[in-house]
């Protein structure tokens, strides 16, 4: 889903161990890391659960050298009904421009909307996230999201180098609420890994903000 950053930042695939392949309560999670140097790490994640009946496919950037926000993207399939979010967090020092992704946003605007509800992480979301949901939308869903994410690392390039420990503060302290504050995969991973075991998943390879 978000193969653009292999064409702008080179990519080391991680070995990440048990978490490579994670299964329980009726689901299976495959997840690959890579470091993408001189920017950050990605983090791919592809889930099927109630036998194929649910698939996620799901894309973490999380920047470490460049200071841009961080990139989530999620596209959900239950029962053909399908769910997309690309979702940017101002995990950022200096705040840079990505104005940019509303024209992107603009020209998927008569997608069906999606309505995520309220949650503790809403003041660190960028306004030009945006949330759809509907059947039979496939290809369209496919095509916002390849959009959206080549210029997102459009602008990704185009922000200024930072403090990487900084940084890794910053991807810490958005980790940190979502362990604290839980949300459905965090609460998922918790019930099949433990707490020790998710924090280190989330911290380390997810968001980039450990060793």
């Amino acid at each position: 889903m978000l193969l653009s950053a292999a064409s702008r930042f080179p990519l080391k695939r991680l070995d990440i161990g048990e978490f490579a392949d994670i299964s329980g309560k009726g689901m299976h999670f495959h997840t690959r890391v890579y470091d993408a140097d001189g920017a950050g790490r990605l983090c791919l994640m592809e889930m099927k659960a109630f036998g194929g009946l649910m698939k996620m496919e799901s894309a973490v950037f999380s920047p470490v050298t460049l200071d841009g926000p961080l990139f989530s993207c999620d596209m959900v399939d239950a029962m053909g009904k399908l769910t997309l979010l690309l979702e940017l967090y101002d995990t950022t020092l200096s705040h840079p421009a990505m104005e940019a992704l509303g024209d992107v946003k603009a020209q998927y605007a008569a997608l069906p909307a999606h309505d995520p509800g309220q949650h503790w992480y809403d003041s660190l979301r960028l306004p030009v996230s945006d949330f759809k949901k509907a059947k039979g939308q496939r290809p369209a869903f496919a095509a916002y999201a390849r959009d959206y994410n080549e210029v997102y690392f459009t602008l990704l390039s185009n922000c200024g180098a930072c403090d990487a420990d900084e940084k890794r503060e910053k991807n810490a302290a958005y980790a940190g609420g979502l362990l604290k504050n839980g949300g459905p995969a965090v609460d998922t991973f918790r019930k099949i890994l433990g707490e020790e075991k998710t924090a280190a998943f989330l911290k380390r390879y997810m968001f980039c903000c450990a060793e």
